[in-house]
């Protein structure tokens, strides 16, 4: 799928330059918590979803992801059902 990549782009994107997260703990296999997210931040997140790409994810959806790479499929999901 050629938009796979986008939605990692655009996660890494609004993580580092809205939510502010440090850039060096945005690997896929880091936890929410390893990545700097705390419940602001995954407010934050989820009403940048809604406002960018349209996409409604509960924040519980949110800090269900184990990891980024998680969290970046769910958002995936989300933008192929549209």
């Amino acid at each position: 799928m050629k938009g796979s990549h986008l939605v990692t782009s655009d996660l890494a994107t609004i993580l580092r330059d809205d939510l502010k997260l440090p850039a060096d703990g945005l690997t896929p296999d880091a936890s929410l918590d390893k990545a700097g997210f705390d419940s602001l931040a995954i407010v934050e997140l989820a009403v940048l979803l809604g406002d960018r790409f349209g996409i409604d994810i509960s924040d519980a959806e949110i800090k269900s992801a184990a990891t980024l790479h998680e969290l970046d499929l769910l958002i995936q999901r989300r933008r192929d059902e549209r």
